[in-house]
């Protein structure tokens, strides 16, 4: 990579020094969006994408930062040595500021983000949150120019923190619906005993409440007893089985099935549904 080809800039200034977990979580928090970044413009080189720290200078902590793909693809005239192309590093600039401007605000926050967004974002933040009077700074540069840049201080991170803190609880709240004597059969069963209210590898159907495989847990040793003991007698036809359950369905904040919770089983046949009629 020559002097001149485009790179980030990470620029934190701190009023006292920066734990170390801190401080590498921002370059996680960093790298693991332009990963996500990379992977949604490129599907084609998906997990092709990298951060390397070329520098850490004396002074504040400037990192240069060189995105690297290990893979050259042609169609996205990738070079091996690094990516040559400034418009998608503008790009990831813009994308990450725009999100992370909006959690400045009071009570603000970004749409169409995901809780490993958010994971990311509080990373980035928490190094510059937690100084007295901090700052932090990204920037592209290309051929000694700045092309674009954002930034943020210890007021503005301290907000972020918190809105980003809520808006990870919101999107973790769940509710429950109960439904009584649907049928339910599994596309991975398992015999072993678990721990009731823990999510294991069980995945099952309730054609009744969605056509997905959603995962099952137990809401009482009595009914995982019931259920491994049916399991283990299958003797290979479980694929078979239907189980007349009482469930509790486990919502996302926004209504999508999560999990099946089972409460009671009730019945068990081999063959279809119409064997319950």
């Amino acid at each position: 990579m020559t002097p001149g080809d485009p790179h980030l800039i990470l620029k934190i200034e701190t009023t006292n020094p920066i734990e170390l977990g801190e401080f590498v979580s921002t370059f996680v928090g960093l790298g693991s969006q332009y990963e996500r970044f990379h992977d949604a413009e490129h599907p084609e080189a998906r997990g092709d994408a990298r951060f390397y720290v070329r520098e850490v200078r004396a002074g504040s902590i400037i990192a240069e930062l060189i995105p690297y793909s290990p893979i050259a693809i042609p169609a996205l005239g990738a070079i091996m040595a690094g990516v040559k192309h400034v418009n998608d590093l503008v790009k990831f600039v813009d994308n990450v500021r725009d999100k992370l401007k909006q959690y400045f605000k009071p009570d603000g926050r970004a749409p169409d983000v995901s809780k490993g967004d958010i994971t990311d974002f509080l990373k980035t933040v928490q190094a510059v949150a937690h100084d007295e009077q901090g700052s932090l700074s990204l920037a592209v540069y290309e051929d000694g120019q700045k092309r674009v840049a954002f930034d943020f201080t210890t007021r503005e991170a301290i907000t972020a923190e918190q809105n980003l803190l809520n808006h990870r609880a919101d999107l973790e709240v769940t509710t429950a619906a109960d439904y009584q004597r649907v049928i339910l059969r599994f596309v991975r069963p398992s015999s072993e005993a678990g721990k009731p209210g823990r999510k294991g590898g069980e995945r099952a159907i309730i054609d009744k409440i969605s056509p997905n495989a959603r995962s099952v847990l137990y809401a009482s040793d009595l009914a995982e007893q019931r259920m491994k003991h049916e399991l283990l007698e299958a003797q290979g036809n479980v694929f078979r089985l239907l189980f007349d359950v009482d469930v509790n369905v486990e919502l996302s904040a926004t209504g999508k099935p999560l999990a099946y919770r089972i409460t009671a089983v009730h019945a068990v046949v081999e063959g279809d549904e119409d064997s319950f009629l």
